[in-house]
């Protein structure tokens, strides 16, 4: 029994820093609260803002850690086209486009996105 309850309190200790970890890779962008990685180098341009990270490539888009951090934080995927995506949530759309270890992230609009 005691081993149990010592078993338990490890896994209940990973369980914990694992949740910490996760939040801790992402912070709320200033592009509409979008998450953007913490892992990576942040460049603002006029437009919007340019992450290096290895957690984005050209063909797959996000990949699957980041795309459940942003479903997590309650954004919807709305359309795809080619390497652009985007997002919506509480009246606010992004357009996230990826590249091979980088992405950019810009405010949108709905007009013209189909769905």
């Amino acid at each position: 029994m005691r081993r149990m309850g010592k078993w338990l309190a490890g896994l209940l200790g990973v369980v914990i820093i694992s949740g910490t970890a996760w939040y801790y890779l992402f912070e709320t962008s200033q592009v509409n609260g979008f998450p953007i990685p913490r892992t990576g180098t942040v460049e603002e341009k006029p437009e919007g803002l340019l992450v290096k990270t290895h957690l984005v490539s050209e063909v797959e888009g996000p990949g699957v850690l980041y795309e459940m951090r942003i479903r997590q934080a309650g954004w919807k995927w709305v359309d795809r086209e080619g390497m652009a995506a985007w997002y919506e949530k509480d009246g606010r759309m992004i357009e996230l486009t990826t590249f091979d270890d980088e992405l950019f992230l810009e405010p949108a609009e709905r007009a013209g996105i189909e769905q």
